[in-house]
């Protein structure tokens, strides 16, 4: 499995896949498009990808996975989200048990 990693660099984002050279970006938006993008392409390939995506404080905010396509007729299929909306949502129902 390949992983990419969007993290802070500075005042910049960084996307790091495996132990290579960073891509720098001004916009974490923009690095986390770019990431999918890579993930996308290297999973077309066949590689099974994982993308992390990190906070300015170093918290985990997202995870997702990238699986290769199952035929020539399919596309690689890009899945999870934000690990903080199900923080969140488990906060939310632990309080509403209480």
């Amino acid at each position: 499995m390949r992983t990419i990693v969007v993290e802070p660099f500075g005042e910049a984002w960084a996307v790091r896949v495996d132990d290579m050279e960073p891509q720098l970006f001004t916009r974490g938006r923009a690095a986390e498009e770019a990431a999918k993008d890579t993930a996308e392409r290297l999973s077309a390939a066949g590689d099974h990808v994982e993308i992390h995506l990190y906070l300015r404080n170093g918290e985990r905010a997202a995870r997702f996975i990238c699986l290769p396509p199952v035929s020539s007729d399919d596309t690689p299929h890009l899945v999870g989200g934000s690990l903080l909306a199900v923080a969140g949502a488990a906060c939310e129902m632990t309080e509403a048990a209480a």
